[in-house]
This record gives C-alpha cells, structure tokens and sequence, in this order.
C-alpha cells in the first residue's frame, strides 16, 4: 500500500494505490488531520509521497502522523531536471512541489505541449512544452478569494450569488460571470503564448478544487482531471522504483 498527499493552501487530499488503482482518495479539513491517524496506521503503507504548500504546522503535523504508521516517507521538491521535466524557475526549488507535479503528471502523460492549471484557493496556470521543458507560469487568486475579495470591497454584493450567463441580467450573475471570465482569460492568454511557440496544437489540462466550475467557461475544449497532484506524487513513486507503483 502506497499513500499519497497533497497537502494544498486550505485542505489535505490524500489517496491509497495498491493493486495497480486507487483503493480510497479523500480530502479532509487541517483541523481533522488527527482522524487519519487510526486509518493510516490500519492501512500501514509502506511508502508515502507528499507534495505540502501548506504551513509549517500542517507540515510538521503531517509528518507526525507519518512517522506513526508508514516506513518510508519522501517530501517532494522541485527540482532543475527529473526524467525529461526540464525546470526553467531561476531557483528551481522555489516552484511549488504542488505545481511540479502536475507538471510532472502531465510530462510522464504525454500530453505536452500543454497549459496546465489548478483552479484551487489560488489559481496557477503553467505552460509545459513539447520537449519537456516547463517555461514559467502565473499565479492568480482563486474563485473564491475573488468572490469574498469583492464582497468585502462592494456594498451590497457579499450576499449575492449568481450563475454564469453570455449576457448577464442580474448582479448576482454578473459578479459571477465576471469573476470566471477573468481566471478563464488568464488560461487563454496562456494558452496564445504557448501555442506561438509550439509547432503542434497546445492542450489544455485542469484540476483543483473549481475545476468543474472553471471549465465550462473557457473558450476551447480542456481535459478536466481530479487529484492531479497525487498522480504527480504516482509518477515520482514510479520514477524512484517504489514497488507497487
């Protein structure tokens, strides 16, 4: 059995593999993290990838829960180079391990060249090219931070919510129709300057939290993936000759 956690900005996802597919994926709240010392320890894998963004408490948390119940336990960083990912970051190690794997998921997939973006409590959107090499990406405030961001910033807009409309009628879903056509503008414009440079047509991969919310929105066709991340931290398992990978 094989454990894998992301470990993001508001909540920890986490999955086990074995057998060749994903037995359970789950997420819980950081305030809920002592509810899974009894399930992993049951569960007793015998490898575990992380990839944490969240706070040195949730970290050191997390690795307690860890050091009771699994053998071995590997912290994924960035790195300049792994298996033909090429990471063009100024210091490679500043890219979060949570964007790396996605990145890495999607090199080891094949799909480059891509535009891969997680619609999470930040939005990231990061270009991937054909030959492996990652080229830089941005980072945006997700939907809901948009959301409270203009509530708090309005009058007499923190109540409303609305729907996505060609054409809307109401301010309920004019807020929301605005909001989700600026996060889908940043994978467009993405998505033109990748697709300058590339000499085949640029995917486009989403995940994250507002995934499913984001999708319909954007101009193109995307391929909409849940838990990317922990296929990333699968396909580093794999990389290092985990067994049971």
């Amino acid at each position: 059995m094989l454990l894998m956690l992301d470990a993001g900005n508001s909540r920890l996802k986490w999955g086990a593999w074995e057998q060749g597919r994903w037995q359970c994926r789950q997420a819980v709240d950081y305030g809920e993290l002592q509810s899974l010392q009894a399930t992993w320890r049951r569960l007793a894998p015998s490898w575990a990838g992380v990839s944490c963004v969240a706070s040195p408490e949730v970290r050191n948390s997390l690795a307690e829960l860890l050091q009771a119940s699994c053998r071995d336990v590997f912290w994924l960083e960035a790195q300049a180079e792994l298996s033909g990912l090429h990471n063009a970051y100024h210091q490679a190690g500043q890219l979060g391990s949570d964007r790396y794997a996605l990145l890495y998921a999607c090199h080891c997939l094949g799909w480059a060249p891509c535009v891969v973006a997680s619609a999470g409590t930040a939005l990231t959107v990061d270009a991937l090219a054909a030959d492996g090499r990652f080229l830089g990406g941005m980072i945006a405030p997700g939907l809901d931070l948009l959301r409270t961001a203009l509530g708090r910033g309005t009058a007499g807009l923190s109540s409303l919510r609305g729907a996505w409309e060609a054409f809307p009628k109401s301010t309920g879903d004019a807020v929301e129709t605005g909001i989700l056509t600026m996060l889908a503008g940043s994978l467009e414009a993405m998505v033109h300057r990748l697709q300058a440079r590339e000499d085949e047509p640029v995917g486009v991969v989403l995940t994250g939290g507002n995934a499913h919310e984001l999708a319909p929105c954007l101009p193109f066709n995307c391929r909409v993936v849940d838990d990317l991340v922990l296929e990333g931290l699968l396909w580093v398992a794999r990389n290092h000759r985990v067994p049971g990978a």
